[in-house]
Formats: C-alpha cells, structure tokens, sequence
C-alpha cells in the first residue's frame, strides 16, 4: 500500500462533504457529539475511509463507481469501529470487576460475567446478521426467521411449518452457512 493511495484516499473523503459519511456511520452506532473521545473515532473513521479507498478494486471513474465505494467504506468503517468500541468496552468493563468484588449476584443465584450484554458485541451481531439478511436468498432469510426469531427447535420442525423436505430445509441452512462464512472473511478482525 503506497502513501500516496492512503493520500488519495484522504482528498476524495475530505472533497465534496463526504465526511458526513463518517459521521453518518458515527450516527448510526448511536455515539453523540458530545462524547468525549468522539473526534477520536471521528479521526479513526477517516483513517478506516483512506484505507478503504486504497483497498477498493475498482476505479473511481463513473457516479456508480462513487456510490459503491461509499457503501463499501460505510461497511468498512462501521465494522472496524465497532470492534474498536468492542475492545474498549471490554477494557472498561474487565477493569472495573475486581477480584474481591462478590461473585454472587445480590440474590445469590447467579454469577455475574463482567462481559454479560456488552453494548457494542450486540451492536456487532446485530450489524453481522443485518449484512447476512442482506446477502442471504430467500429461502435462507426464512430459515433465519424461523430458527431465530420464530425459535423452532429443528429442521424438521421447519420442514413441517413450511410444507416441504427436510432435505429442502437442510439445503437451506448450508446455503445460509456459506453464505455467513464468506461474510465472516470480509469481516474485521472477528473474534
């Protein structure tokens, strides 16, 4: 990667108001302006954007080309955000548990997990199974919302709902499986 594809990267986002791209993603994840570090991850995004642009196959040519690439960096940009949020929410959160704190809950039934419902990994499923709906057919789009939504316990009970094979129904959920491994090889730094 050359300095001057990273420079070109900066010049295209910082021309034609596309930084409200970055703040748009910035938006999106729920981080107000008046957030502490916000110009930090403000800064970060329009990193993540530079090196977005160097990594685009394509060349910037036509209005379409221009369209893409932003979906592309918004993708890039709210990942990589996400996951840089992730880690510092879980700094935060491993740091203010300590050893000598009760590891009962105050009715004494539960453990508590220092990590239980970390804001920014349900961000980040959320935002992989949005992108996975997306690029999933339609079939595999049903077979999410009756195995996760709708909670049928098995393919056959699918099977059953839908009025077809449990071979269809397995069929379905390969498709949905490779479907989600390709999108978790474009996804950053996934845990």
């Amino acid at each position: 990667m050359t300095t001057k594809k990273l420079q070109d990267g900066f010049n295209f986002l910082y021309s034609d108001k596309r930084t409200r791209l970055v703040h748009g993603v910035l938006k999106s994840l729920g981080i107000s302006v008046n957030r502490d570090d916000y110009g930090d991850l403000f800064q970060e995004g329009c990193l993540i954007f530079a090196q977005a642009f160097a990594d685009y196959p394509e060349p910037i040519t036509t209005a379409m080309e221009q369209r893409r690439l932003m979906s592309y960096a918004f993708r890039k940009i709210r990942w990589r955000l996400l996951d840089i949020l992730r880690h510092q929410q879980r700094g935060v959160e491993v740091s203010q548990y300590s050893l000598d704190q009760d590891e009962l809950t105050p009715e004494g039934r539960e453990l508590v997990d220092p990590r239980a419902q970390l804001p920014f990994d349900q961000l980040t499923n959320d935002a992989f199974f949005v992108e996975l709906w997306m690029r999933s057919s339609k079939q595999g789009r049903r077979y999410l919302q009756l195995a996760l939504q709708d909670r049928f316990d098995s393919d056959v009970a699918i099977a059953k709902h839908c009025g077809v094979s449990r071979q269809a129904v397995h069929q379905w959920k390969q498709q949905l499986i490779a479907t989600a491994h390709r999108l978790q090889k474009d996804w950053p730094d996934m845990v």
